[in-house]
């Protein structure tokens, strides 16, 4: 047999401690979700609840949407011509 055969298996190193989003955390807290994977009765009613992607879009969005109608009007005035 070859070394790498027989040679024993490295631990696996352990999972770092990851931080919590404090943006995620505010919109949880502003829309009042809580997600506990091990309760069921929380999973069911986090089916109901909005989901931070469509909100996070949304406000991107309309972000979007002020900062480039802003855009358009800075450039119809006679100093940006």
């Amino acid at each position: 047999m070859c070394n790498v055969c027989t040679r024993e298996a490295a631990p696996a190193p352990a999972p770092a401690a990851v931080k919590p989003n404090k943006a995620i955390e505010r919109l949880k807290m502003k829309h009042n979700i809580t997600t506990d994977p091990t309760n069921e009765e929380k999973q069911k009613e986090v089916e109901y609840q909005p989901d931070l992607l469509a909100i996070s879009t949304q406000f991107s969005k309309l972000a979007y949407d002020i900062f480039k109608q802003t855009v358009v009007r800075l450039q119809e005035t006679k100093a940006y011509a």
